[in-house]
């Protein structure tokens, strides 16, 4: 069993986000204490090197900073230091990567060891890309701020290693923001609002012109050093992406709460108290899991929605079109023929 993370772990770099928010208040003259309060961060301590913090810490800091930024610009600036405040082997990957699509899986498969609050999934059609964001560590109501951080990071990081503007389609789960200037700004205009989930598509047949530090032999290096520290980290998933990989591996598939709890080796109650920790129930998680293979069946290998029903345990097709739209908000024609048109403009 991999090493899970719990709500009150310590199992995130405080380097990797928690330093960057003070740093960007202490260079506007904010008031750092009132930003710390409440989180159990203390200033000297993001000083000490591999200093960790749970979860819970980081979205209490993350809920104080939204509260106190006089703007609402903070993810955007956020994402774009990420690449210039990363180091390591992580880092030296992605300069050595040679296309999107390599970068794409390289971070992928490492993640953890930068943007732990992440799980993505990744699937291909004829002639698109497409990488669904989840959250790892819950977050439900971070959730715009994870968000907007991610996709910030990631067209700064595709701008610096191309020296060319990001070409892709962002479909955001939730309500156009009255003020879309910080959008536009930083993610461009190829985006919409009240998607049914927050998929990052462009398009598979595009050639894309190789990065200029492409080096075969840098990523193989890096590679190597990335999975020596990734075997070496005492956690390397939280607990609310681990339970999605048990719902949806066919060799470690688990159906119910019960299931779940005793492959983890706890109660069905203390399950459901781990995961309130997380601000997410194992409903949620169970809907992300279906649809996340609902979505699969549906746009990679065109099965028919009765097929998709007994795989995915429903009792009939009206069963499961009636939960797919509980999902999406479509019925599963609709959203074929939605993720059919998410392709950059």
């Amino acid at each position: 069993m991999q090493p899970i993370a719990y709500a009150q772990d310590k199992c995130i770099d405080s380097q990797l986000l928690a330093a960057s928010i003070v740093a960007m208040f202490e260079y506007r003259r904010l008031n750092v204490d009132r930003l710390l309060k409440g989180t159990g961060i203390f200033k000297q301590d993001l000083q000490l090197i591999e200093h960790m913090i749970s979860p819970l810490q980081l979205m209490s800091l993350i809920d104080n900073a939204i509260a106190l930024w006089p703007g609402d610009d903070l993810a955007f600036l956020l994402g774009q230091q990420w690449l210039p405040v990363q180091s390591g082997p992580l880092t030296n990957g992605l300069f050595c990567c040679n296309s999107l699509t390599q970068m794409q899986h390289f971070w992928h498969r490492y993640h953890w060891s930068s943007q732990p609050w992440l799980q993505g999934w990744h699937w291909r059609t004829k002639q698109m890309q497409h990488l669904l964001l989840q959250l790892d560590i819950g977050a439900q109501r971070q959730r715009r701020f994870f968000t907007e951080l991610t996709l910030s990071s990631l067209v700064s990081t595709y701008k610096r290693l191309t020296h060319q503007a990001w070409q892709g389609h962002f479909a955001l789960p939730y309500t156009e923001p009255k003020l879309l200037d910080q959008y536009y700004k930083y993610l461009g205009h190829d985006l919409s609002f009240n998607q049914p989930i927050c998929v990052i598509s462009y398009n598979a047949t595009t050639r894309q012109d190789p990065f200029e530090l492409a080096n075969s032999q840098g990523l193989k290096l890096a590679r190597q050093q990335v999975n020596q520290q990734r075997q070496a980290a005492k956690y390397q998933i939280g607990l609310p992406a681990y339970i999605r990989l048990l719902l949806t591996r066919p060799k470690t598939r688990c159906y119910t709460l019960p299931q779940v709890a005793e492959s983890l080796g706890l109660s069905p109650a203390t399950l459901k108290r781990r995961l309130k920790a997380y601000d997410i129930s194992f409903q949620q998680l169970q809907d992300e899991a279906n649809m996340q293979q609902a979505i699969f069946l549906l746009a990679v290998s065109g099965e028919s929605n009765l097929t998709i029903a007994k795989q995915l345990h429903f009792a009939d097709s009206n069963n499961f079109r009636r939960s797919f739209k509980r999902w999406t908000g479509q019925l599963p024609s609709q959203f074929k023929y939605w993720l059919s048109q998410q392709s950059p403009s």
